[in-house]
């Protein structure tokens, strides 16, 4: 279950960032302008707790479709699991069941539970199941399955020792996203992850936490298959991290 009190390690990444760098900030906000000396400046964003994939609940924005819904009530159930990988599902509601069933500051392991249900439609094990005998749906669902489960650790794979077992979060968006070259929600997450492997690099990358979220908006040209009112929760946080591009160039 979704939790909204912060994270031992996400504290705790915190305060190191906070060792590194003066923080311009006291409390849990996502941006504040405050004045220093006769200057406004937008303070640093990444509050206790905030990351990429914690602070972007765009679930709300398809809570009148029935099975969002449903899955904000029951969580990955048997159902959930079967409509997961249902190519009759279109991929930003594929994405916002996904998003609802969220992230735990318990050890979760939803996309290991996913492999275990698509290996048993299969009748084979888990450690049998390879890429190819993935569909596009459920190599996307898998991947973000998976980096909800490993957000502190996004190279971390589910762990065994069969082709899917071995793949991480990023491998398996890519893959994706190869498959879908054209669909923007699945561009969309892929983009969102990879921001939250920039993120927990430390201030550093904050920029990137930016930058590679809107090129994937302003480089996409075709139909956006994802609702713009979550389009706009994922950027009314992402674009926290615009400043940050504007004081590494100085």
């Amino acid at each position: 279950m979704k939790s909204g009190i912060a994270s031992i390690e996400d504290v705790d990444l915190t305060r190191s960032l906070h060792a590194q760098r003066p923080m311009k900030f006291e409390c849990f906000v996502p941006a504040i302008v405050v004045s220093v000396a006769t200057s406004a400046i937008l303070v640093a964003p990444a509050a206790l707790a905030d990351s990429p994939l914690t602070s972007t609940p765009f679930a709300s924005a398809y809570h009148d479709v029935e099975i969002v819904r449903y899955t904000a009530e029951w969580g990955l159930d048997d159902r959930v699991l079967a409509v997961l990988g249902s190519p009759e599902i279109p991929n930003d509601i594929r994405a916002a069941i996904v998003n609802q069933i969220g992230w735990s500051n318990e050890p979760q392991a939803n996309a290991e539970r996913y492999l275990a249900y698509l290996a048993s439609q299969k009748n084979i094990e888990p450690s049998q199941m390879t890429l190819a005998l993935l569909t596009p749906e459920e190599t996307f669902a898998m991947g973000y399955l998976l980096a909800m489960d490993r957000r502190f650790s996004l190279n971390a794979p589910i762990g065994g020792s069969g082709e899917v077992e071995q793949t991480n979060a990023l491998e398996l968006l890519d893959l994706a996203v190869a498959e879908a070259p054209r669909d923007f929600s699945i561009i969309m997450i892929r983009a969102l992850v990879q921001s939250q492997r920039e993120f927990r690099e430390g201030p550093k990358n904050w920029c990137a936490v930016y930058q590679v979220v809107n090129s994937a908006i302003s480089n996409f040209s075709g139909d956006r298959n994802m609702r713009p009112e979550a389009v706009k929760t994922i950027m009314d946080y992402i674009g926290i991290y615009r400043h940050e591009c504007v004081s590494a160039s100085y």
